[in-house]
């Protein structure tokens, strides 16, 4: 009886070790994008990272052509209970935050702000994205992408001077 007892409760406690991790779904627009965890690289996107739950990451999505873009992801409380016991240092009562994440990348030629000549620096930009498409740099999904960024980048009103 003792050792039902204990497998019984070895077999709940390993169990429980397995809701001390999270799955963090990372997804980014365009597709591709590399994923960093801490500055280690865990995959590309669209990706599913196991992280334990009582922690804080920094999760950059980086992509050639693109800015980086980095979030810090940490644990949060589940809810508002106050809760005691092993379970609640070892993170079981947390969430990951923000969660999930999706990037929406920014192309990396667009300056901080749209200047004084912002239609002549548009049309060179949809230029130099058309361009790339026809190269076979980007494809046509990416390629749309480029140019609805660039068209709301340069829509933006100008910052009060």
């Amino acid at each position: 009886m003792k050792k039902f007892i204990l497998i019984s409760a070895l077999a709940a406690l390993l169990s429980a070790c397995t809701q001390f991790t999270e799955n963090l779904q990372v997804s980014s627009k365009p597709e591709g994008a590399d994923v960093f965890v801490n500055n280690e690289l865990v995959g590309q996107t669209p990706i599913s990272v196991n992280l334990e739950r009582d922690g804080v990451y920094e999760v950059r999505i980086a992509k050639k052509g693109y800015k980086d873009d980095v979030v810090s992801v940490a644990s949060t409380r589940k809810d508002s209970f106050v809760k005691f016991g092993p379970l609640v240092d070892m993170g079981y009562y947390k969430q990951l935050a923000p969660a999930p994440i999706d990037a929406q990348l920014k192309p990396d030629f667009l300056p901080s702000y749209p200047g004084l000549t912002a239609f002549s620096d548009m049309t060179k930009s949809i230029l130099k994205v058309d361009e790339m498409r026809k190269n076979g740099d980007i494809s046509a999904d990416e390629h749309s992408y480029l140019v609805q960024q660039i068209a709301a980048f340069y829509s933006q009103p100008m910052p009060a001077q």
